[in-house]
């Protein structure tokens, strides 16, 4: 999903660049303008919506700390004391 939603940003940026050289550049047609930036726009919405976190801090926070301690836990398990052919 984050691939997506920065695949959107730069695209967005792409054309806000050739929106910023075709105004900087010469004469401007007002249409063309108008339809480079609308399409900036439209790239920029999506990128925005899907780069937004979907959870709030508090529970992505406490989701972060659950697979911390499992993963610890896991260690833990695997570090457990092994009797060898040599004990």
């Amino acid at each position: 999903m984050r691939t997506f939603s920065l695949l959107f940003v730069f695209i967005a940026l792409v054309l806000l660049a050739q929106f910023l050289i075709y105004v900087i550049r010469g004469p401007v047609d007002p249409f063309i303008a108008g339809a480079i930036f609308f399409s900036f726009l439209v790239c920029l919405a999506p990128a925005l919506y899907l780069l937004k976190p979907f959870e709030g801090r508090e529970e992505l926070r406490r989701r972060q700390e659950r697979s911390r301690k499992e993963r610890e836990k896991r260690r833990g398990d695997d570090a457990g004391p092994t009797t060898g052919p040599g004990s």
